[in-house]
């Protein structure tokens, strides 16, 4: 059979799909011989490389709580104001949540396994916001003449995700080797590229972003996040086209990072895509 490289898409709690994918896979006895992932796509790629089966993972999402992965930066949000209005107190805001809390739970769930403790090759992908460089944390050897691509091989799995899932804005960038990481889907929201770099064969993609808004934004984050969702999504989608055997939506619509009662919906959706399209993998597999 030829190699199964999946790459898997950001587009926070949607991100949840994913485990829906890999749970219709499994039980269907294939395993990814490559796994990438960008944002929320990250978190799950980290877990499931880490060693958890898809149903281990959706048993430990599904008891989670937005205040077991959002610290939101209070005293910051304070300190800003102040800087508005005091002369000469300055204060710079980088985001309004800090990330700490969402980094020691990869960390805790991946029993603190670094990049190179993981035998699935793998890739997660940030972003270098003062360089604008595409920035590849992975296990493999990967060589890539292109000076606006770095690749990192050692870091930490929850370091990789943290800088990945680092949403302009709403999530303060994360420190690394000099550079200030953010969001993956700023330069590749659904990494497929990087499965075929890594040597698959055949990449199934799942695009979590297709779909139509239908839900009103209220404030900042959330106007945010759906500003960046339609600029990414959209300006990827020829690469996404080129590079992928098959391109799978789950189709599931706009949701807040805090909805954490949609989680067995969201997985639901992505078990749903899979097994229509299981039939069609397998004979691309062959």
């Amino acid at each position: 059979m030829k190699s199964l490289g999946l790459a898997l898409g950001g587009g926070g709690l949607k991100g949840l799909a994913h485990i829906g994918v890999l749970q219709v896979l499994s039980d269907n006895g294939i395993k990814p011989d490559f796994i990438s992932g960008t944002s929320a796509g990250s978190i799950i790629a980290a877990f499931y490389a880490s060693g958890l089966s898809p149903y281990q993972i959706e048993e430990v999402v599904t008891k989670l709580t937005p205040r077991d992965y959002l610290d939101y930066n209070i005293m910051g949000v304070l300190k800003y104001f102040l800087n508005l209005l005091i002369p000469g107190y300055k204060y710079s805001l980088d985001g309004i949540v800090m990330g700490d809390k969402i980094e020691k739970l990869v960390y805790h769930l991946t029993c603190g396994k670094s990049l190179m403790d993981i035998e699935l090759p793998l890739a997660i992908v940030s972003c270098d916001i003062d360089s604008g460089r595409k920035i590849i944390f992975t296990n493999q050897q990967m060589d890539i003449e292109d000076e606006d691509i770095i690749i990192i091989r050692d870091a930490l799995l929850s370091e990789a995700v943290r800088s990945s899932v680092s949403i302009p804005v709403t999530f303060q960038p994360k420190p690394f080797q000099g550079m200030q990481m953010v969001d993956g889907g700023l330069k590749d929201i659904v990494p497929v590229n990087v499965n075929k770099w890594m040597g698959a064969d055949y990449a199934l993609a799942i695009n979590l972003g297709k779909e139509t808004y239908q839900t009103k934004v209220n404030g900042i984050p959330q106007i945010i996040s759906r500003t960046l969702s339609i600029m990414t999504f959209e300006t990827s989608d020829a690469e996404e086209k080129f590079f992928a055997d098959m391109l799978l939506y789950p189709g599931v619509a706009d949701i807040s990072l805090t909805d954490m009662k949609d989680a067995p919906l969201i997985i639901r959706a992505g078990r749903r895509v899979m097994r229509e399209n299981i039939a069609e993998l397998k004979r691309g597999l062959l």
